[in-house]
């Protein structure tokens, strides 16, 4: 079991007591969670300088159902300067290069990473064949006994 130390003095955390050491590795790090389409979601022990794409690359990459031009990072601090819900673009940062797409992540955050509309398709699917199933052989029922 992993017990988490925060970290207390100045050369640790820059005086911030949301970062901590990470006990396997000793150096300074952060809890974030990040959720939806990515291959192993959950609350993750990342650097204290990890970046977006780090992150998505610790969890495993985005599935091939993930929306990447549309992440949503929920901040659970306040930021000055910056609104509570700060919305990523990796796609556009994959296309260009341009860091101006991936915000920072800060302690305790919370990442989103929505799925496409093929997600949701191919969630429905299974159910609407289902339901066409039985209409048909509701049909075929009703028309043989009358």
């Amino acid at each position: 079991m992993i017990q988490v130390s925060w970290a207390q003095n100045k050369d640790q955390s820059q005086a911030d007591p949301r970062y901590i050491i990470d006990p396997e590795t000793g150096k300074l790090s952060m809890s974030i969670r990040i959720w939806g389409e990515v291959k192993v979601p959950g609350v993750k022990l990342v650097p204290s300088d990890a970046d977006l794409i780090s992150i998505l690359s610790y969890v495993g990459g985005p599935t091939d159902k993930a929306k990447l031009d549309n992440i949503r990072i929920l901040r659970f601090n306040e930021t000055d300067g910056e609104p509570r819900v700060v919305i990523a673009n990796v796609e556009k940062f994959l296309e260009t290069g341009d860091s101006k797409h991936i915000p920072k992540i800060y302690p305790n955050d919370t990442i989103i990473v929505k799925g496409t509309i093929w997600k949701i398709l191919s969630t429905a699917t299974p159910y609407i064949n289902l339901m066409v199933t039985l209409i048909n052989g509701y049909y075929l029922y009703t028309r043989t006994t009358t």
